[in-house]
């Protein structure tokens, strides 16, 4: 007896689900507990003076699905860095009224920090690659963001020493 394919290769009826798409049932699971979350943990609390480890382990699921459920906070404008510092300032006034936790509001706020950094990083190339190609094709910067900033640095003070040779300060 030879055991072969019991199925022709390949889906011919579509794609099937996309990958990270839910289970339906999962959702619905969910969306249950959830909803019944208060009285469970109340039938928990009163049961837990038999089983106390019955009652972590529903406190730290209820509580864990709280703190990953998405924040409405709106679309913050990330393309400028004047847009960035008007991010920075609407995630603190939330976190300071209360609509947006500590945790949350750090988690953005390094998001933010990141698009600080890129703009940042554009921005020196941009300089760099004028200053040092006046004319023809700009060449492309390739390294590091801690070298392009040794880079920048070292051209902004060779411009102010420069400007003022006797290192003082200008009036």
């Amino acid at each position: 007896m030879s055991r072969g394919r019991p199925f022709e290769r390949g889906n011919k009826c579509g794609q099937g689900r996309p990958k990270g798409t839910p289970n339906k049932k999962t959702l619905e699971a969910q969306a249950l507990f959830e909803q019944n979350s208060a009285a469970i943990m109340a039938l928990a609390i009163n049961r837990s003076r038999e089983d106390p480890q019955m009652l972590r382990m529903l406190a730290s699921r209820i509580v864990a699905r709280m703190r990953e459920s998405p924040v409405p906070i709106g679309r913050l404008p990330m393309s400028t860095l004047a847009d960035l510092d008007r991010a920075s300032e609407v995630t603190l006034q939330h976190a300071t009224a209360g609509k947006l936790g500590l945790s949350e509001a750090r988690e953005v706020c390094k998001m933010i920090d990141i698009r600080c950094r890129v703009l940042v990083a554009q921005e020196l190339e941009r300089r760099l690659t004028s200053v040092a190609n006046g004319s023809g094709t700009p060449k492309r910067f390739e390294g590091t963001l801690e070298e392009l900033l040794t880079v920048y640095r070292q051209m902004t003070l060779e411009a102010d020493e420069k400007e003022d040779p006797r290192g003082n300060a200008a009036a």
